[in-house]
């Protein structure tokens, strides 16, 4: 999976690609993010064999995508669960990734996003809960 086979879509239908995402956040920096304050926002795989897999072969050049308020603070990652979690297992000290704004988003991203910010708030994410076919 990749760029254009990554997405997410909203009740009305509404989609929105990885890569619709990248280029609307191309000018939002990379930075480095500590590894340890991202663990309690991991999802969670119990030891599912074909997650594990896509961790080892996960490529940490690429920057995770963070969702953040106004604020800075963290709402969710949006993208890169398995980098995350192969930068835990590496024990890696940072990690590659872009903080977006929510709501610096254009309206028709933020659209299919709803109302992430409120239902998201500070809750550890669990589950399968990847994007729709997942990298």
């Amino acid at each position: 999976m990749g760029l254009y086979d990554t997405s997410w879509e909203n009740d009305e239908g509404d989609k929105i690609t990885l890569m619709d995402l990248l280029n609307a956040t191309e000018d939002i920096p990379v930075s480095k993010v500590s590894v340890n304050k991202l663990k309690k926002h991991l999802l969670t795989w119990n030891g599912d064999k074909e997650e594990i897999e896509k961790i080892e072969k996960s490529d940490l050049q690429y920057p995770i995508l963070i969702f953040v308020k106004d604020d800075g603070s963290f709402i969710t990652i949006i993208d890169g669960h398995h980098r995350a979690h192969k930068a835990v297992r590496n024990k890696l000290e940072t990690i590659k990734a872009k903080e977006i704004p929510i709501n610096s988003l254009p309206k028709n991203i933020r659209k299919v996003f709803g109302d992430m910010e409120t239902n998201l708030k500070d809750t550890p994410q669990t589950g399968t809960g990847e994007p729709q076919n997942p990298l």
